[in-house]
């Protein structure tokens, strides 16, 4: 049987959305506005060297984000970078990945583990050529309304993700809409 008999039809069984990511210019803005314009609280987030914000995660519940804005390293402004559907573990993401070499769907990175945030994952592009991210994020609730800002510094976001794989570099630049465009 291939993936999807064996998912019961269900393609990889995802069950929820769990975030979104958006590129931005300048995602110190973001941070700004995000909390003051929508009550949300910042997470976790990037610091450079340069003292520049090169991402945020934001939450407006208890889950540890709803919505993500990373910088984009092009000069676009305001384009898409991933939707995230959440599956129940981590062995969903293999099955995953085992489903879509099957047909044909090509796998940007993964699966492996974020170091920001501690997911699961697995990058693929749909048809029109979106990124998808499929995770097992686990249990990821705040619950301490004293929560402090989880601070990333450049090193340690140059190691790349968890486990020593370093970032693709389309990470930075594939966005919707294309470039060009």
């Amino acid at each position: 049987k291939n993936q999807a008999q064996r998912n019961h039809g269900r393609g990889c069984a995802v069950r929820r959305l769990d975030h979104l990511n958006l590129l931005a210019q300048d995602v110190a803005a973001i941070r700004d506005f995000m909390p003051k314009a929508l009550g949300s609280r910042v997470t976790e987030q990037i610091v450079l060297d340069s003292g520049e914000v090169g991402g945020c995660w934001f939450t407006v519940n208890n889950k540890s984000y709803d919505i993500a804005y990373t910088r984009d390293h092009t000069p676009a402004r305001g384009r898409f970078h991933h939707v995230t559907y959440a599956v129940d573990q981590r062995e969903h993401i293999l099955e995953a990945a085992d489903l879509f070499l099957e047909n044909g769907v090509f796998i940007e990175t993964g699966p492996h583990k974020h170091a920001v945030q501690q997911t699961f994952f697995l990058y693929v592009y749909e048809p029109a050529g979106n990124r998808v991210e499929i995770a097992n994020a686990g249990a990821r609730l705040i619950l301490d309304p004293d929560w402090q800002t989880v601070t990333w510094t450049e090193e340690e976001r140059k190691k790349g993700q968890a486990w020593g794989l370093k970032t693709i570099e389309s990470f930075h630049t594939h966005g919707t809409p294309p470039l060009g465009r």
